[in-house]
């Protein structure tokens, strides 16, 4: 790597480290003092606590923190007429900036990558700390269609892959084929084990001397399917909280059910794409920046750059909000508005070749 992209890289990860961890300072804080009587009694608990918080601040200020780093590297690089220096010495625009992009784009790709993980329910986790004082999952009296099949679940514990009292409707149509009730049934990779099962099949024809119910027992019965516990979990709940790999899932085994899926594509959707938006916002800004102080006021720049900013982020997280709430296909409300941003950036890079 050439010197001035080492320096250049130096000055904005430098600045993007400084404004991403005040800020999360910021916002812990904030969150603190706002749910002071929420805390857990715990002395560790509250430490518990307060990290999640800064796991949760993650996504709302890591967007901000690469726009603001560029603003600050850029009127830093300005003041001291390094800018021009540069541009002096034949170092062209796309040159100086490639470096910084690709770092942001390291780091977008980077938030990504935590949302596959359990990082993605960071919020859960607090609100469980607050509501139970513990990281126990308790979902109650869930009722759902797959394959066919109706099912009842009177309790789900999902840190155990557990669920109590189940029962199983096979149905032909809008008629009850049997019925199979389990005191408990558990997940393990693919499979459901239903245990201490009462199977009651039921009579199609319903006619005089025909068959009656036929009873029986069966001790453990297991059941081959994608339906994850944590899937189950997501449709029952509406905090729309999902890791990536949970909501691809979550589209692949519901797809076929008649399911209204469009909830679960908005929020993978602003998983993977809206942390883009930072990266083109980026690079967009730096050719709109003011070279040398001498022409232009650096405050008015910073202040008109920072606000444009802001708005776009708001206009995205509206965006997101309405596809989320199915105002909106996801496609237009999410990924259009970041294409755009990226081709109106590449245009930029392209411009300045």
């Amino acid at each position: 790597m050439k010197l001035f992209a080492r320096y250049s890289a130096f000055i904005y990860v430098k600045y993007f480290f400084i404004i991403f961890v005040s800020l999360i300072g910021f916002y812990v804080v904030i969150d603190t003092l706002t749910n002071l009587k929420n805390l857990p009694s715990s002395a560790n608990l509250q430490l518990i606590y307060v990290s999640l918080t800064a796991l949760i601040s993650i996504n709302y200020v890591l967007p901000i923190s690469i726009v603001l780093a560029l603003i600050v590297t850029m009127i830093n690089l300005t003041r001291s007429n390094e800018l021009v220096s540069f541009y002096a010495l034949g170092i062209s625009k796309n040159r100086l900036i490639t470096p910084i992009f690709t770092i942001t784009l390291l780091i977008s790709f980077g938030y990504i990558g935590l949302c596959c993980t359990q990082f993605a329910y960071a919020k859960e986790r607090q609100e469980s700390l607050e509501d139970f004082q513990s990281f126990e999952r308790s979902t109650k009296w869930i009722f759902l269609r797959f394959e066919n099949k109706f099912t009842y679940i009177e309790q789900l514990l999902g840190n155990k892959q557990l669920a109590q009292n189940v029962r199983i409707f096979d149905m032909n149509g809008s008629q009850i084929i049997s019925q199979i009730t389990a005191k408990e049934a558990s997940y393990n990779g693919n499979t459901w084990i239903l245990k201490d099962n009462n199977i009651t099949q039921i009579p199609q024809n319903l006619s005089l001397g025909a068959t009656g119910l036929e009873r029986s027992y069966a001790d453990e019965i297991v059941i081959t399917n994608n339906f994850r516990p944590r899937i189950i979990e997501n449709i029952k709940n509406k905090d729309n909280l999902y890791s990536i790999i949970d909501a691809i899932d979550s589209i692949n085994t519901l797809k076929n059910e008649n399911i209204n899926i469009a909830k679960i594509k908005s929020v993978l959707y602003s998983m993977i794409f809206f942390p883009l938006f930072a990266p083109f916002m980026v690079l967009i800004l730096y050719y709109y920046m003011p070279v040398t102080g001498r022409f232009a006021s650096l405050a008015i720049a910073s202040f008109g750059a920072i606000f444009i900013s802001l708005c776009i982020w708001g206009v995205l997280f509206l965006l997101i909000r309405l596809s989320i709430n199915g105002a909106i296909a996801a496609e237009i409300g999410i990924i259009l508005p970041v294409i755009i941003l990226m081709l109106f950036a590449g245009y930029q890079f392209y411009k300045h070749r």
